[in-house]
Order: C-alpha cells, then sequence, then structure tokens
C-alpha cells in the first residue's frame, strides 16, 4: 500500500501514526451500519457500537495514555449513527445517537482497521522462513560493532530473528557486560532461578551438562515452565578451547516435515503430553506437555523437546509403545545432519534465537586446553515484536532513531 507525504493530525486510540494512498470518496449510513467508499472501489462498513467504541477524544480514552476510559455500561445499550460527513481535511466525522456525541476519525486509521474486508494484520509480523542446512548453513549474521546505535541494522537484525528464529551479531565488545546492554535494547530480561544473567562456562559441581565439557544433545530451555522463555541470548566472551561447535536446529522445519511424512507419529507428538521434570535440591519444576504444541489454528507454536529432563512418561497404557516410537522418529530428524547448523563462536560473537522454535546444543570441547565463557539470558517473544512495531512507527514517523 502506498503511502501520502503527510498523516492528518487527528488523534488514534494507540499513538501509531498512519498514510495510505487511497481517500474516501463517500460517506453514508442506514443508522446503524456506517459505510466508507474508497478511490480505489473499495467498500467498507464498521458498526456503530464499533466506531463509538473507538472514538479516541477525552470522552472516550485518557489520551495520555490512550487506554480506554470507559466501561460497556457507561454507554447507551442501543447506539446508532445520527450524521456522518467526510470532513474537508479528509477525516471522517460521525455524530451518534441518543448521545448526539460528535467524534472525528482519522480515515487511514480506519482503511487499516477495517474488519470488513478482513481486519488489520500485524504491521510488524515477518513471514517464518523454515529451513534446512542446505538453506540455512550459517546464521544470518550482521555486524555488531555498533549494534546499540545502529537502528538499521538493530532492526535487520530482530526482523532476521523473527523470519529464521535466529541471527548472529559479529564483532561486538567481548565484554561480560553486554549481552545484559543487547538485551535491555530489545526489551525486558526475564529473570528465572539461573538468574537474570548467567554464565556458561566449566563450573565442576554446578549440577548441569551445559556447565561441564561434554555434548549437550539439541534442546530448548527451560521447558519444565508453564511458559518458556521466547527468546535466548547467547554471547562469547572468551573460547580459546579446542571443538565445542554449536548446534541449532530449525525445530518447526522439522515438525513441518514430519507433519507431511509421518501423520500418525505427528498426531501422537501434539497432542499427548510428556511429563517434564527439572528437580533440584531448592527447586522443583514440573509441566506437562507434548513434544510439539500447536496453536488454535493448527500451526505450530512452541517446541518441549527436552528428553533429558523428563520424568517418567503418565499417558494411556495403548498408546505407550506408539508415542515412544514417534518420540524416536523426532529426535532422529533432530540429529539428521540436514537439519544441524553447526558453528563456532568467536570471541564477540551474539547469538539471539527463538528458544521456543530452535533447538540449540554443542558438541564436546576440551576443557584442558583453553577456556569457553558464554554470558546469557531470556526475554519473550513479545519483546521481540514489540521492538519490530516500535521500528515500524517510527519509520513511519520518520523517525531514524
Amino acid at each position: 500500500m502506498a503511502l501520502e507525504e503527510n498523516a492528518t493530525e487527528v488523534l488514534t486510540p494507540d499513538f501509531d501514526c498512519y498514510r495510505v494512498a487511497e481517500t474516501v470518496t463517500g460517506v453514508r449510513s442506514d443508522g446503524r451500519i456506517l459505510t466508507l467508499d474508497w478511490s480505489d472501489g473499495r467498500v467498507s462498513r464498521y458498526h456503530a457500537i464499533w466506531l463509538r467504541n473507538n472514538a479516541c477524544d477525552p470522552a472516550t480514552f485518557n489520551l495520555d495514555t490512550r487506554e480506554i476510559a470507559l466501561s460497556p455500561l457507561d454507554l447507551p445499550e442501543h447506539i446508532g449513527i445520527d450524521t456522518c460527513t467526510l470532513a474537508p481535511d479528509g477525516t471522517v466525522a460521525v455524530r451518534f445517537t441518543p448521545e448526539g456525541h460528535d467524534a472525528r476519525f482519522d480515515a487511514a486509521w480506519l482503511r487499516l482497521h477495517d474488519y470488513s474486508n478482513g481486519g488489520r494484520t500485524d504491521d510488524a509480523a515477518v513471514e517464518k522462513v523454515f529451513w534446512t542446512t542446505a538453506e540455512c548453513p550459517e546464521p544470518p549474521s550482521f555486524d555488531g560493532s555498533d549494534i546499540l546505535d545502529d537502528a538499521d541494522t538493530f532492526t535487520a537484525f530482530l526482523t532476521a530473528v523473527a523470519s529464521h528464529g535466529l541471527a548472529r551479531l559479529r564483532g561486538t565488545p567481548a565484554d561480560p557486560d553486554f549481552a545484559e546492554r543487547l538485551a535491555s535494547r530489545i526489551g525486558v530480561i526475564r529473570d528465572n532461578n539461573f538468574g537474570r544473567i548467567w554464565n556458561v562456562r566449566v563450573e565442576p559441581g554446578s549440577g548441569s551438562n551445559a556447565y561441564t565439557s561434554l555434548e549437550l544433545a539439541p534442546h530448548v530451555d527451560l521447558a519444565t515452565r508453564e511458559y518458556q522463555p521466547g527468546l535466548q541470548v547467547l554471547h562469547c566472551v572468551e573460547n580459546t578451547t579446542r571443538g565445542g561447535r554449536a548446534m541449532m536446529i530449525d525445530g518447526f522445519r522439522v515438525a513441518e516435515d514430519l507433519r507431511a511424512d509421518a501423520p500418525e507419529a505427528f498426531r501422537l507428538l501434539t497432542t499427548v503430553p510428556w511429563h517434564l521434570s527439572n528437580r533440584a535440591a531448592d527447586s522443583d519444576y514440573r509441566w506437562n506437555a507434548p513434544a510439539i504444541v500447536l496453536d488454535a489454528t493448527g500451526a505450530v507454536a512452541e517446541m518441549r523437546s527436552i528428553y533429558f529432563l523428563r520424568g517418567p512418561l503418565n499417558a494411556p497404557f495403548d498408546l505407550v509403545e506408539d508415542l515412544s516410537a514417534a518420540d524416536r522418529l523426532l529426535h532422529a530428524r533432530l540429529m539428521d545432519p540436514q537439519y544441524r547448523m553447526l558453528f563456532d563462536y568467536l570471541p564477540g560473537d551474539l547469538m539471539l534465537f527463538d528458544n521456543r522454535r530452535v533447538l540449540h546444543g554443542r558438541e564436546a570441547f576440551d576443557a584442558a586446553e583453553g577456556r569457553r565463557w558464554l554470558r546469557g539470558c531470556y526475554l519473550e517473544r513479545e519483546e521481540l515484536e514489540s521492538a519490530l512495531r516500535m521500528a515500524a512507527r517510527r519509520r513511519r514517523a520518520g523517525d531514524n532513531r
């Protein structure tokens, strides 16, 4: 959709700035529905109650916060449209009955919220790209030397995470505090029982294989939680060891291939929950979930594959053998080289990846030679989505920060 040079000054309910090329050519109402004709031939229809609830004025919204100031009971039970006109500035003016309340609506805002023609899509939504090793042998990579101040590169980096599930910065400062600074540039860091910011390095007696030099099988982190973290940051501060290549796998690609190749196994993996358990001397986290979680539309929403933190399977008796066979098939795919991206961490490399989509792990390394130190933290997917929406909003407003 092409953009006009200037947006109207009328307020909108969300602080955003809207521009569309199309203009309103006709306004009419039957008393219940407002109908707009557009210059490209589209016809849009809006209910009176919907318009009244979205009238961006002091009687409806707190204009400082853009939060709704009314409850449904503050409005008349039956709201209609008394008059509607196209104002000289291109806005749509509506008088509601029985209140006699007047409101003006930004035409571009109405166009982009046209629920009679499918409604508004998320303007920061990024199409997902599912990948194998052949299609994506290395993480999408960006210059990280000035990432905290370079808005364009920062947005491109986040967009790659949204599309491919992962992206890498190269050449960032090999500074132990950089992971926190980068994560805070995105949004709010999620605290957890491992700490707000944590270290991945060899620490004997730590109680986790992550803090050894052993191989780590592909997994997602904190799948034992009701709400597992959506994003993970791993920043290489130091690495002078031999071996220890990182591995990352697009779990969504593996899941979709299983859906196509082994539909019964896919059905079991998406419907029968596993008991996930992470018990320690001072904590006891447990959750039940299928290995592959679908959303309400049937799309793959998250991977819960972390076999080394499973408790005893508590499935219907007649499904145990079939579910175990399906699980074996899933893990065979996860170990298949066609899905496994392998790369080395260099000091200053930083990976940001979707912890509910991308499984990660590493090969074993020689702890007797050199040191390997990664710093990490978690965020939620919604922090990434918010950052991308704010970048889009700034672009529309002509703000290059």
